[in-house]
């Protein structure tokens, strides 16, 4: 077929369906416009939640990251990412971030959970419960906190009193875990600032310039990440 009969083809076929239209009844052509739009809209809406999720869970580290960077930014903290550290010859550990605040060093572990978590602070193990009902066990971050923040004070000589270990978890993650503790936290993403803003306000001492200076040195030189 030559391309003026493609042409001719094409504006016949146009005429044809301008025609057919004209000649639907206004309800009938209301029909026509708006029940392609309604399907279009319902898959969407059925689709977006499942792809939002997925995506969250796949870039749940850099979603966290940019959260974590934020209050970095906006309070003048150090942050250090990706901090790898000797725990033995034969062993690494991994601490997703450190946050140099005023008063204190904050070692994040960032964690995405497809459930809800209960349970006590002192408990080896926490219940999790998937958001389809099915529940199981689950290490609990505040025992691997705790650990993770004693060998990094044997590795670095920081004093343990100056860390704050914190969990940082997705939001849809709702927390049931029982806790006394004023140094070792589990906490959604959102609720972030508003810790680390609760805990600087500590009626305690701000670590000096010099003190400072001297943990991000100390711990930027046992940063075991490969370049």
């Amino acid at each position: 077929m030559s391309l003026i009969n493609k042409v001719i083809f094409v504006m016949i076929f146009y005429m044809v369906e301008f025609k057919a239209l004209t000649s639907l009844t206004t309800v009938q052509l209301a029909f026509v416009i708006i029940v392609p739009i309604v399907v279009i809209l319902f898959f969407a809406i059925v689709l977006y939640f499942p792809i939002s999720a997925a995506y969250r869970r796949k870039r749940f580290q850099v979603i966290f990251y940019k959260r974590v960077y934020k209050v970095a930014l906006e309070n003048d903290y150090y942050l250090i990412n990706q901090f790898y550290f000797k725990v033995d010859s034969n062993k690494l550990a991994k601490v997703d971030h450190i946050l140099f605040g005023e008063k204190y060093i904050y070692v994040i572990l960032t964690k995405y959970y497809e459930g809800d978590l209960v349970g006590k602070s002192t408990d080896k193990s926490l219940i999790f419960i998937s958001h389809k009902g099915k529940k199981c066990y689950t290490d609990n971050p505040i025992i691997q906190a705790k650990s993770l923040a004693s060998k990094l004070s044997s590795s670095t000589g920081l004093d343990t009193s100056m860390l704050i270990g914190i969990t940082l978890i997705n939001d849809d993650c709702k927390v049931e875990v029982q806790s006394d503790s004023k140094q070792f936290y589990i906490i959604q993403r959102k609720k972030f600032a508003a810790l680390i803003k609760a805990i600087e306000s500590r009626p305690v001492e701000n670590i000096n310039d010099a003190q400072l200076a001297k943990a991000v040195q100390s711990i930027a030189k046992e940063n075991k990440k490969k370049k």
